[in-house]
């Protein structure tokens, strides 16, 4: 087939890069220098094995930023396009509507559109209607939400858990099946749109609710004396629950959860419906960044004016350099607002954060993981990269000032920090 993926983002090019190795694939975006980046086979996400992806695949493969020629010959146009929050909390789904304006505009007959950029419960019905207003009922279109993770995106594309179609036409299957061409073991469930899109968004707050969760357990095991590692693994050991995002923390960020359980949440009171769990998932996720910080503030008896603070990790993840909605944001300006010394690092995320937060007084970005940490009063991990992972007691030691170190992500063993005073989420401290 002759494949149109509009949008290059994380969703657009791991599924470009994928369908190129079955498929004649041409990928659109605004971006120019995105583009001249794809065109030289440089992966400009950063995301593990997408750049040798591009090189392998790249006979297959053609980027640019005019889509007329490209629509006008494909058999499948994919929308991959962004759907960011909108000022009330709901889908901003302008780009959405963007992109199939190009497609009616340049499209064949026949042409099978497949969206799978993130939209609430309705949108493809919504999207179907606008194309019979624009008299091309032959467009074909179909919702197959994605579930990939930053970090694992090529993994999650190449074997994904289950596709969720949403479509009204089941002559489209044998279609579909073959533009993905996946080994049987892969499960399909075909669908309405509306339970397609439901289920993504269902998926996702239940994920950010299971760490939310978690994370409430761990402010009680704090006050109680109980290990929150042990209590992850005594649950994980029950198959109805599960180990996975059982990951006590600071808190969730990224672009997924907070968009998506906003949305859902204006969809729930858009119908006069209870919103309930949702609130408690985001009411639990910012206080946890709150109680962090006050435990770093009480260890220093309410007082860190001008006290150095290394924060250790700005993208929301270690993975990635995504910075959307990271804890690091509030962690940043709560030291700034009690006059600390801030020396910020993240080997992938620093220019990326710098361009949100910019200057504030008393912040400044290291360019090196130990010059954040070069006579430091504290220390506070906010992700698990690599990196920070790969840290021993003997650096933070021989580096810092004084050894006191938050750790936000449960990135060390407890029974491997002699000469740190370790604090972490859900486990009992640990002194020097």
């Amino acid at each position: 087939m002759k494949i149109t993926v509009i949008g290059l983002g994380y969703v657009g090019l791991t599924n470009a890069v994928y369908l190129a190795t079955q498929h004649q694939v041409m990928g659109y975006d605004l971006d120019y220098t995105k583009i001249n980046d794809l065109q030289a086979g440089r992966d400009y996400l950063g995301e593990e094995y997408l750049e040798g992806f591009l090189k392998k695949n790249k006979k297959n493969l053609s980027f640019s930023d005019q889509v007329e020629n490209f629509l006008a010959i494909s058999d499948v146009a994919m929308i991959a396009v962004p759907t960011p929050e909108g000022e009330a909390g709901q889908s901003d789904l302008s780009a959405v509507y963007d992109a199939l304006d190009k497609i009616i505009a340049f499209s064949k007959k026949q042409q099978m559109v497949v969206v799978r950029s993130t939209v609430p419960p309705g949108t493809l019905a919504s999207l179907t209607q606008y194309v019979a207003q624009k008299k091309r009922d032959d467009l074909q279109l179909v919702s197959i939400p994605e579930f990939l993770a930053l970090g694992s995106a090529i993994n999650d594309v190449l074997e994904p858990s289950r596709v969720v179609v949403g479509l009204t036409n089941m002559g489209l299957k044998t279609k579909i099946k073959s533009l993905f061409g996946y080994s049987d073991k892969i499960p399909y469930l075909f669908t309405t749109p509306q339970t397609a899109e439901l289920i993504k968004y269902a998926s996702n707050s239940f994920l950010a609710t299971k760490v939310s969760f978690i994370n409430e357990m761990s402010q009680i095991a704090e006050v109680t004396g109980a290990n929150i590692d042990e209590v992850v693994e005594g649950m994980g050991l029950d198959s109805r629950i599960g180990a996975s995002y059982l990951k006590p923390g600071v808190g969730f960020g990224g672009s997924c959860f907070p968009k998506d359980l906003k949305a859902l949440r204006t969809l729930a009171l858009s119908h006069q419906l209870a919103d309930q769990m949702i609130e408690a998932t985001m009411a639990t996720n910012q206080h946890q960044v709150n109680r962090f910080m006050l435990r770093v503030l009480k260890r220093f008896n309410g007082n860190i004016k001008g006290k150095k603070i290394a924060v250790l990790g700005l993208a929301y993840k270690g993975s990635t350099s995504d910075v959307r909605n990271s804890p690091a944001f509030k962690v940043v300006d709560m030291l700034t607002d009690q006059e600390a010394i801030i020396f910020a690092y993240d080997k992938r995320a620093t220019f990326d954060f710098f361009n949100v937060r910019g200057e504030k007084p008393c912040l400044a970005y290291a360019v090196e993981l130990t010059d954040a940490l070069k006579d430091a009063d504290c220390a506070i991990i906010l992700n698990d990269a690599p990196e920070l992972k790969a840290l021993k007691p003997k650096d933070f030691i021989k580096l810092m000032k004084s050894p006191v170190i938050f750790d936000g992500r449960n990135l060390f063993d407890l029974t491997k920090v002699a000469g740190l005073e370790y604090h972490s989420i859900g486990r009992p401290s640990t002194k020097r």
